[in-house]
C-alpha cells in the first residue's frame, strides 16, 4: 500500500505551510540518525519524513501529488526530485533547535578530523505545572572527548587508507523508491579514509564517553516541543573547545488543565 505523505506526518490535508513544518520538524527531531545510532527503523522514518517534506512543502509539488499521487511526481518535467543529501538536511536540523528558547546556532563548528559533531541533542520530560511557573532540573549528560591515547584519531599508529565502501569520495548513494539520497559514507563518516590498525583503547572511535550532571533551568511558559541551549556543555572536540547541548521539552499532560498556546482551560 502507498504510503500517505500526510499521515506520515499526522497532519489533515488541508494543513498550512506553518503547520507542515511544525509537524517535520517533530518528527525530524525524534527520529534524526544522531538521537537513535543503530536503529534502522529510525532511518528509514526519517528518510520518509524528508520525503514527504520535500514534496508537501513544495505548492507546486504538493499540488502535483494531491491530484495523482507519487505516480504524478514520477512523471514531472525535468526528472523528478534532485538528490538530497544529510549534509543539507544537517543544516536544517541546526536550525530548528536556534529557535524558540534556545538561541543562536552554536558557533562551534566540528571539522573533518573530529570523529563526531561538537553538540547533541537530548530529551526532557516534565510535569505541566513546572513548564507554567518553571522549575530547575537536575540532567545526566553523556558527552564525548578524545581518546587520550591516539588523541582522538582511532589510529594506533595514525595511519589511514582509502574507504573500500565509497572508494574514498565520503559520500555514498542510497535509492528509497523514485528518491536517490547521498548521506554520508557510514565507513568513514565522510573522511574517505579508514583507519589501517584501530587504537587498543578507544576500538577505532577515537572517542571516550564521560558523564556529567548539569542544573537545567526551565523559564516559565516553555510549551511542549521547545528547546533549551545549554552553552559549552556538549562534546568536547580535538582542539578542546566544547560544543552545546539541546535539550528538546516535552510537557506531560495535566489532568485538570488543557493548554492552548498561552491560553489554559479548565474541564
Amino acid at each position: 500500500m502507498e504510503i500517505d505523505y500526510y499521515e506520515l506526518l499526522e497532519i489533515e490535508k488541508t494543513a498550512n505551510k506553518e503547520t507542515i513544518k511544525k509537524a517535520y520538524r517533530k518528527l525530524a527531531l525524534k527520529y534524526h540518525p544522531d538521537r537513535n545510532q543503530g536503529d534502522s527503523e529510525a532511518e528509514a522514518k526519517f528518510k520518509l519524513i524528508n520525503e514527504a517534506y520535500e514534496v508537501l512543502s513544495d505548492e507546486e509539488k504538493r499540488a502535483v501529488y494531491d491530484r495523482y499521487g507519487k505516480e504524478g511526481l514520477k512523471g514531472r518535467a525535468g526528472g523528478g526530485f534532485s538528490d538530497f543529501g544529510f549534509d543539507d538536511l544537517g543544516d536544517i536540523f541546526s536550525s530548528f533547535f536556534g529557535g524558540g528558547f534556545g538561541g543562536r546556532k552554536s558557533s562551534k563548528a566540528s571539522k573533518k578530523s573530529d570523529k563526531y559533531e561538537a553538540d547533541f541533542a537530548l530529551s526532557l520530560r516534565i510535569k505541566f505545572k513546572e513548564a507554567v511557573f518553571g522549575s530547575e532540573q537536575k540532567v545526566d549528560l553523556r558527552y564525548k572527548s578524545p581518546c587520550p591515547t591516539c588523541k582522538g584519531s582511532g589510529s594506533k599508529d595514525g595511519k589511514t587508507q582509502s574507504c573500500p565502501k565509497c572508494a574514498g569520495k565520503g559520500q555514498v548513494g542510497v535509492r528509497q523508491g523514485f528518491m536517490t539520497f547521498v548521506q554520508t559514507c557510514p565507513d568513514c563518516h565522510g573522511e574517505g579514509q579508514v583507519i589501517k590498525d584501530k587504537c587498543p583503547d578507544c576500538k577505532g572511535m577515537g572517542y571516550e564517553e564521560r558523564s556529567e550532571e548539569v542544573q537545567v533551568k526551565i523559564p516559565e511558559g516553555i510549551d511542549d516541543g521547545m528547546s533549551l541551549r545549554i552553552s559549552g556543555k556538549g562534546n568536547v572536540l580535538k582542539d578542546g573547545s566544547r560544543g552545546d547541548v539541546f535539550v528538546q521539552v516535552s510537557v506531560e499532560e495535566d489532568e485538570t488543565f488543557i493548554r492552548d498556546e498561552d491560553d489554559i482551560y479548565i474541564k
